[in-house]
């Protein structure tokens, strides 16, 4: 759901996927803890791990006024940290 603020664009939930390479990396459950941590304040998020534990799927809409790129740029930059490791964006980030 789109939602219109003071004549700005809509904001949008962004569909961002990770994937963990290879096996014996961090556990999804742990990434995800590291990756929300990273998330700036004041962004709305959720997430859904797949059952194998190889898959994060997360929603993020950042706030109004913030640029189209910026789920993506904020992704790319969390997953330099080396505890994310073995972790990707599905799609390049």
């Amino acid at each position: 759901m789109a939602v219109k603020t003071d004549g700005m664009a809509p904001r949008q939930f962004q569909d961002l996927v990770l994937v963990r390479r290879p096996p014996g990396t961090a556990p999804a459950a742990t990434a995800v803890v590291r990756i929300l941590g990273k998330l700036p304040a004041g962004w709305e998020r959720s997430w859904r791990l797949d059952e194998d534990g190889g898959r994060i799927q997360l929603r993020i809409r950042p706030p109004a006024g913030s640029p189209p790129t910026a789920a993506r740029a904020w992704l790319a930059d969390a997953l330099t940290d080396p505890a994310l490791a073995g972790w990707s964006a599905e799609g390049g980030a």
